[in-house]
């Protein structure tokens, strides 16, 4: 149990945090450290250890689909156990581990349910969900009750509930979930979310006033993420960073020419190879962590990506980018163009996807201005509700 004594130094009260902080992925642990490192600005910020037992096998070192037949799940489990992919798996594994005990949490316990969490963290004053897809049932086995403060029905000590940045993963979800959601959603206080297009969806499942926020890597400014970097050993060769989160062949066709006219090689991000080649001559960056994750896009000369924090990351490490939309989650990378003023970095499907051009200026203090602008509204409304009063 988290109690205050616990703690380095003391704050007026205590915030505890419930999003996806145990998952191996870029954008979690990111989006994870600029909402605890912000927080402790000001007040005592801790990540609750809650890990649904329905997502634990989602990151584990050997990966199957528990859906595959016998034959299909042996071929896959050997695919694994190949030594370079296993290498490279145990690489990612261990800095992302290392990652998430300096900066996240260190706590060894892992919560399976609701009611754990209110055993937990008896001594917190103010429970923030959030950002994340925490409320997407799709990606998290169905609903998953501690994203949704269940717990408050069993806690003796008064608290408040609030999402930061949580988000459905689209506009909306199947009439199916309705009636399940709109129950849980009366669990908070207040509830700000991460994509504007869902506003009307959650505001007819819970009618009261929505607020929209930004993902909370733009809490922290530029210099605040440089921190995170260790001094550059050598000057490398000039590169094109790619961080992608599924293959797309227009994509692939724009990086091909990249790199034929520029000259420049081709650096994709991932644990591991993928399955799809997206250049000739292009090379794997595998068994990265968040800080090389961040590396590999501060000294990119250029950054293609269809990952919605490789956009987030390239606007605040001001590098020239292309984004292509996600097939499926492709809303809060249009919203943060939008907010950004960087729409023609869209690779747009309506016109055959119309090619960005990277020698186009970018005036990034324009870009700074309009960010910084809505960021001051994501931290009033942190200051607000979160840490209640605080200038």
């Amino acid at each position: 149990m988290y109690s205050r004594k616990n703690f380095e130094k003391v704050g007026s009260i205590v915030i505890g945090i419930l999003s996806f902080h145990w998952a191996d992925d870029y954008g979690a642990m990111l989006q994870g450290y600029g909402l605890k490192a912000y927080l402790n600005k000001y007040e005592e910020a801790v990540f609750i250890p809650y890990v649904p037992k329905a997502l634990r096998s989602r990151y584990r070192l050997i990966r199957y689909n528990k859906k595959s037949r016998p034959r299909r799940k042996i071929y896959e489990i050997g695919m694994e156990m190949l030594p370079w992919t296993f290498y490279h798996n145990l690489k990612t594994k261990y800095k992302m581990r290392s990652f998430r005990k300096k900066y996240l949490t260190d706590a060894h316990r892992k919560l399976d349910t609701s009611k754990d969490i209110c055993e937990f963290g008896k001594e917190i004053d103010t429970f923030v969900v959030g950002s994340d897809q925490v409320w997407n049932p799709v990606i998290t086995e169905g609903f998953q009750e501690g994203y949704f403060c269940t717990f408050r029905q069993w806690r003796k000590k008064q608290a408040r509930y609030i999402s930061y940045a949580a988000s459905i993963g689209g506009d909306s979800l199947e009439e199916k979930y309705d009636q399940a959601l709109s129950g849980l959603l009366t669990n908070f206080d207040v509830i700000s979310l991460r994509e504007e297009s869902a506003i009307p969806y959650i505001k007819a499942l819970w009618n009261r006033r929505l607020t929209v926020v930004l993902d909370p890597v733009f809490l922290l400014d530029k210099e605040e993420w440089e921190q995170l970097l260790p001094p550059r050993r050598r000057k490398t060769e000039k590169y094109i960073a790619v961080y992608d989160t599924e293959y797309n062949k227009a994509m692939a066709g724009y990086l091909k020419e990249l790199e034929s006219s520029t000259g420049f090689k081709v650096v994709i991000i991932k644990p591991r190879k993928g399955k799809y080649q997206w250049t000739e001559y292009e090379r794997y960056a595998s068994g990265c962590g968040p800080i090389e994750f961040l590396e590999l896009l501060y000294y990119a000369e250029y950054v293609v990506t269809n990952s919605f924090h490789g956009t987030a990351m390239s606007i605040i490490f001001h590098k020239p980018f292309a984004v292509f939309p996600h097939s499926s989650r492709g809303a809060r990378m249009r919203h943060i163009l939008k907010v950004s003023c960087l729409e023609s970095r869209m690779a747009c499907p309506e016109t055959g996807y119309k090619k960005v051009d990277m020698e186009e200026t970018i005036d990034w203090k324009a870009v700074d201005n309009a960010l910084k602008e809505a960021a001051e509204d994501s931290k009033a409304f942190i200051r607000k509700e979160i840490l209640k009063g605080h200038d």
